[in-house]
């Protein structure tokens, strides 16, 4: 018997071991060798089901077989289940991802246009009275503004601000509320057409990417219809990677700056299986936006946003290099002076109390005050005329892009062409003390001008402040060089506008802390001429502004305390040593499961924590979960409420009547579910389960139930939400 059983034992060990070896084998095989392995598979078990009935016809299609068309009804039946399982398919997707981004931006770019325009109509209408063109010049930007946040805040606050520094949040992992809704996105696209409109120095790239990103989750949610897999929360982060890379695609209709962007600026680590889908998505918006401009006769072909004619044959000298380091050496420090100057504003704003306890009533009044005071400050007749006041944000780059010499031919009837040019001509100074002057005014005003509570971005006004540096420095170097750098009897003028491209990408990518913007300034001009320039200037300027502060998307992030980790910048790299140990706090204030009302009472009132750990118990202190110290609030006083302490008496009464009890002592039931007589209690999120452990009845000498600290009652029927839950027996001492 012995050797029977040991035998039994043996082929159940072999065939167990057998068992394990075969599901082994299908790893690490090749795709083919998967591929037959699972035909094989799937043959067998069909052998293994034997004579099993086949499936009948659907019931759906019992109608469509009978007559004489019933073959093609079946078909036609067919192809539509088809058509509608492959609207779950990736570039489905992807394509109404980038059509909607693609028809969304055009609008907007034809609104804010139509805001601009009329602005510019009131303005020379009125031009036989300074006073009324004052007026019309101030009054439109201050009403499109408050309007815009006046209708943010009622709508969704969640819409305020760029949007970028959210998505970072999310894409870790953290769910943000309310933050990719539907009324968000109509309050993100509103909100932003109206600041835009309103010709303040604001920006839309960073207000694109939440808005694509909203894009991306509502359009998941209704192709869920379709597919279920559209609910898995991996694949939503994966389309919301994607949609990130549509939003800088279709704003600067630059797909490959786009992808490389959000990835710089949204992602830690990013997956190469997102790569394709980024592209696709954001060429094909890209695609459409430029081809909505055609349709509408802005332009003539596709073409570049910006687009610049530099000379191709010898673009710059390798002279001229010490000027784009010089560029990307100050551009850093520029970059981090606009994010420290942009956090400090903040944080002043919100130091001063008596400031912000007034400007927290009056919400409208903040964005009103700065948007007067930019506002004068650029009216043209006024200081306006000493900063090109009356130009717009496109036509400043515009300008600012040209490959003509300002300061060597000056204004003259050669630009007629581009009559916009006569904005930075001066009568009574030179062009370098209109652009120093248009620096200084726009760095501080875009600092300012961000911190308005609207959908706005920075990244534009940066890119402007940029472009006015180098073309700064390269009508410096015309000047110094009217001729040009002599190569080998060969005279080559200076380009300042080759220099106006370098600096905008390399503040712009000081600000942000990215390299892509250099790609973003060779699709947005067309021209890649200055690429070594322009990379050595972004490489520079990167160094520099890591070194002193972190990204304008981290400063907010550490502004608004969101749930983020941002990366570790220079000099700070022995922090990597840096134990959880180290950091931890150890006195910590506790709950139990045990835990009485006294001791429940005391946590509360010594610590001010949000959120309370509770553990099994002080012995061994195993961790079960947190529970909200607002919520600990509302289940207490849903326990110890007059009406539950009138149901427990009238319970005593009862049982005075039908039982003859001592006077010593009476046991009565507290239900953990809500009876009729006593307000619903208000549900956890995550309850948790009751039979982590019974708490026994108290001690004969707790005090009675109507004292100060009740302690019969234990904790476990606070956070035992569940109505499936046993009765907890409690006892009273009478």
């Amino acid at each position: 018997g012995a050797e029977r059983s040991g035998g039994t034992m043996a082929s159940e060990s072999e065939a167990q071991r057998a068992l394990q070896y075969e599901q082994t084998l299908m790893y690490g095989r090749y795709t083919q060798d998967l591929g037959s392995f699972a035909k094989d598979e799937a043959a067998r078990l069909r052998l293994q089901e034997g004579d099993t009935p086949r499936p009948r016809r659907p019931s759906e299609l019992l109608e469509y077989t009978q007559g004489r068309c019933a073959p093609c009804r079946v078909c036609a039946l067919q192809c539509q289940r088809f058509l509608i399982s492959k609207v779950g398919e990736d570039w489905v997707f992807l394509i109404l991802l980038g059509l909607v981004m693609a028809l969304v931006s055009w609008a907007m770019d034809f609104a804010i246009a139509t805001c601009l325009q009329a602005q510019k109509w009131m303005y020379g209408g009125l031009d036989t009275n300074v006073l009324l063109q004052y007026m019309a010049w101030v009054t439109y930007p201050t009403v499109l503004i408050t309007f815009s946040a006046g209708f943010t805040q009622i709508l969704a606050p969640q819409a305020v601000g760029s949007g970028i520094p959210e998505m970072k949040t999310i894409l870790r992992g953290v769910v943000l509320k309310e933050y990719l809704t539907l009324k968000t996105f109509v309050a993100k696209v509103i909100g932003l057409t109206c600041a835009l409109g309103s010709g303040m120095p604001l920006g839309k790239e960073g207000p694109f990417v939440h808005i694509a990103s909203m894009c991306a989750a509502l359009l998941s949610r209704f192709l869920s219809l379709f597919g279920g897999f559209y609910e898995n929360e991996a694949r939503n982060i994966e389309m919301l990677a994607a949609a990130c890379a549509v939003g800088v695609g279709c704003c600067f209709a630059a797909p490959i700056g786009g992808v490389l962007f959000s990835i710089e600026v949204t992602s830690t680590f990013f997956a190469v299986r997102n790569y394709w889908r980024g592209f696709f998505a954001a060429t094909f918006s890209a695609f459409i936006f430029r081809v909505l401009a055609v349709w509408n006769k802005d332009e003539e072909t596709i073409t570049a946003l910006f687009k610049t004619r530099f000379r191709l044959d010898f673009p710059f000298d390798l002279q001229e290099l010490p000027a784009f380091a010089v560029i990307g050496i100050a551009s850093g420090f520029g970059g981090a002076l606009f994010v420290y100057l942009n956090r400090k504003i903040v944080q002043f704003m919100r130091r001063q109390k008596t400031i912000n306890r007034f400007l927290m009533k009056k919400r409208l009044l903040f964005p009103a005050l700065v948007t007067l005071i930019i506002s004068t400050l650029t009216f043209p007749p006024g200081f306006g005329q000493f900063m090109a006041g009356q130009l717009t944000q496109k036509d400043t780059l515009v300008t600012l892009f040209d490959n003509q010499t300002w300061a060597k031919q000056g204004i003259s009837d050669e630009f007629e062409y581009l009559g916009i040019l006569e904005a930075w001509h001066h009568p009574r100074s030179n062009v370098f003390i209109t652009l120093v002057v248009f620096i200084l005014m726009k760095f501080w005003m875009s600092a300012l001008a961000t911190t308005i509570p609207v959908p706005c971005g920075a990244f534009m006004p940066v890119f402007v402040i940029g472009a006015a540096f180098g073309r700064l420095v390269g009508e410096s170097m015309a000047a110094w060089f009217p001729d040009g750098i002599h190569t080998d009897s060969n005279i080559y003028r200076i380009v300042p506008g080759g220099y106006a491209v370098v600096g905008a990408a390399a503040l712009s990518g000081a600000v942000t802390h990215t390299v892509s913007t250099a790609v973003i300034v060779f699709e947005l001009t067309g021209q890649i001429s200055h690429i070594l320039p322009v990379m050595i200037a972004v490489i520079l300027a990167n160094a520099v502004a890591q070194s002193l502060q972190p990204s304008l998307y981290d400063s907010i992030i550490r502004i608004k305390k969101l749930p983020y980790l941002p990366e570790l910048g220079w000099g700070h790299h022995e922090k990597y040593n840096v134990r959880v140990e180290d950091i931890m706090v150890r006195d910590i204030h506790y709950v139990t499961l045990n835990c009485k009302y006294r001791d429940l009472q005391q946590v509360l009132h010594s610590t001010k924590m949000k959120n309370l750990p509770l553990v099994e118990s002080a012995e061994s202190m195993i961790l079960l979960g947190s529970i909200e110290r607002t919520q600990v609030g509302a289940l207490l006083s849903s326990q110890l409420s007059p009406q539950r302490r009138l149901l427990t008496l009238r319970q005593k009464v009862l049982s005075e009547d039908g039982h003859r009890l001592s006077d010593s002592s009476i046991r009565f039931q507290i239900s953990t579910e809500t009876s009729s007589g006593s307000p619903a209690r208000p549900a956890l999120r995550k309850p948790l389960k009751p039979a982590l452990k019974r708490v026994p009845s108290s001690p004969p000498d707790s005090p009675p139930v109507g004292s100060a600290d009740h302690s019969g009652i234990a904790l476990k029927s606070l956070f035992c939400a569940n109505a499936a839950t046993e009765p907890t027996e409690v006892r009273a001492w009478a």
